[in-house]
């Protein structure tokens, strides 16, 4: 042991629990509201973004952001099954005649690609966190 480090644990960074129960409770929220838009009838009128797509792939990457912050040591492979299993239950939902919608197989690409930017920027946080680049 050396003079400047004789006696000194290293401890921890404790975890923002807090933080990370607020993205929780946001992720159930955001879950209510996705659900809402998904499961209530088509009223023919464009909601949101101009692109149907666009809208999938916008609500995948808040819902992994909010996942990934919320249940920080899920990994990608478990994220990535999660959003794609979600985005296929939603699908199959709308293709049920009771829905009044219509099941699409690219609104899950749409939803793959949202996961994909949501995961990246997660990813790129994180290592700029580990390389020092944050003030």
């Amino acid at each position: 042991m050396t003079a400047t480090n004789h006696g000194m644990r290293r401890t921890p960074t404790p975890s923002n629990t807090r933080l990370r129960d607020m993205f929780r409770v946001g992720t159930m929220v955001f879950t209510v509201a996705v659900a809402w838009f998904a499961f209530s009838p088509s009223t023919g009128a464009e909601s949101g973004l101009p692109w149907d797509k666009a809208n999938h792939a916008v609500a995948f990457l808040t819902w992994t952001i909010l996942i990934g912050c919320g249940w920080p040591k899920a990994g990608i492979v478990r994220l990535a099954l999660v959003m794609l299993g979600l985005g296929v239950a939603i699908e199959l939902i709308q293709g049920l005649p009771a829905v009044g919608r219509d099941a699409d197989v690219w609104d899950v690409v749409a939803d793959m690609v949202g996961f994909a930017a949501g995961w990246t920027l997660l990813a790129g946080a994180a290592l700029r966190r580990r390389l020092g680049l944050t003030e």
